[in-house]
C-alpha cells in the first residue's frame, strides 16, 4: 500500500515496499490511526484496498487470525464501492472536508455531533453529516452484514414470540415519494422487495434469486462464506464463474480452479467456465 512515492509519502523501497516507517511513527502517538485523503477508494479492487487499509490501521478480531476489522477512513469524497466495503468491515468511513488535516495531526472526531476538531488547539476543522444514521449501528455490530443478519434474527425471534417490531435499531432515512413512475430497474428491485418500485436512495433488502461470483474475487467470497458458517445457499441459483484467470493461470489460480468449484457445488451452487471468442 502506498508503495509509489508521492508528495508526503516516503516508501521504504519505492515501487515495492510502502511507507512502513511513517506508519509506525504515526502509530507511536498512541491513538487510532485514520486513513485520510481528498479522494479515497478509487481504482478497480476496492475489496483489496479495504483489506490493505485495515491491515495497517484496523483492529484484531479475537480468535480470527490474519484478519482485521474496524478502522477509520475520512475523505473529501469516498468512492461508493469502497465506502460500502468499509461498512461491511465495521469501519467508520465519513465524507468530510479534510483540507485542514495533515499527516500526523491528532484529531478529535465527534460522529454524533458531526464535527472534527484539532485535539491540540480545539479548532473546528470541519462539520459533516453521516450518509446514514445506520452507519453507527454498523460500526457497533462489527459490520453491515452482521447488522443485517442480527436485525433479521431479531425480527424472526420477535415474530415467533408474538412481539411487535423492535425499536432497538436505527432506521435508514427513506426518500420522499415523488409520485412519478418507475424505471425498469426500479421496478425489478421493487418486485424483489415486494413493492411496486423503489426510489433512488431507498434502503431495501431484496430477495436474491440469482447470485454470481467471478474467479478473481472467488477466494475472498469463499472466505466470507466460511465466516458466515454458510453450509448451503438459499438463492435459487448461485454461480461461480472462471473467466479472467482461465486463459493463462498462475500457480495460485490452478489451485483455486481445483478447490473452489467443489466448495461452491457442495453448498448447492454451480461452477462454470466462461470463454470469450
Amino acid at each position: 500500500m502506498l508503495k509509489m512515492e508521492r508528495e508526503g509519502i516516503e516508501p521504504v523501497n519505492n515501487g515495492s515496499v510502502g511507507p512502513l516507517k511513517q506508519i509506525e511513527e504515526v502509530k507511536a502517538k498512541g491513538h487510532p490511526v485514520a486513513y485520510v485523503g481528498d479522494v479515497v477508494g478509487t481504482g478497480s479492487s476496492r475489496k483489496s484496498a479495504t483489506n490493505s487499509v485495515l491491515w495497517f490501521f484496523g483492529d484484531d478480531i479475537p480468535n480470527v487470525p490474519n484478519k482485521r476489522a474496524g478502522g477509520y477512513c475520512f475523505g473529501g469524497k469516498i468512492a461508493p464501492i469502497f465506502f460500502n466495503t468499509m461498512e461491511d468491515a465495521g469501519a467508520l468511513p465519513i465524507e468530510m472536508d479534510v483540507s485542514k488535516m495533515n499527516m500526523g495531526d491528532v484529531v478529535d472526531v465527534y460522529p454524533y455531533e458531526g464535527v472534527a476538531k484539532n485535539a491540540e488547539t480545539g479548532e473546528t476543522l470541519c462539520e459533516f453529516g453521516l450518509k446514514t444514521p445506520v452507519l453507527l449501528d454498523e460500526v457497533r455490530a462489527g459490520g453491515r452484514i452482521p447488522l443485517i443478519i442480527g436485525r433479521g434474527l431479531t425480527e424472526r425471534a420477535r415474530e415467533a414470540l408474538g412481539l411487535g417490531a423492535s425499536d432497538l435499531f436505527r432506521k435508514p432515512e427513506q426518500p420522499a415519494d415523488t409520485g412519478k413512475g418507475y424505471s425498469l430497474a426500479q421496478k425489478m428491485v421493487g418486485k424483489a422487495c415486494g413493492v411496486k418500485g423503489v426510489r433512488p436512495g431507498t434502503y431495501c433488502e431484496p430477495k436474491m434469486t440469482t447470485v454470481g461470483s467471478q474467479d478473481t474475487t472467488g477466494p475472498m467470497t469463499r472466505d466470507e462464506l466460511k465466516d458466515l458458517a454458510c453450509l448451503g445457499f438459499s438463492a435459487d441459483l448461485t454461480m461461480q464463474s472462471f473467466c479472467h484467470t482461465a486463459a493463462y493461470p498462475k500457480p495460485v489460480d490452478v489451485q483455486t480452479h481445483h478447490t473452489l468449484p467443489d466448495f461452491i457445488m457442495n453448498r448447492g451452487g454451480v461452477s462454470c467456465a466462461l470463454v470469450t471468442v
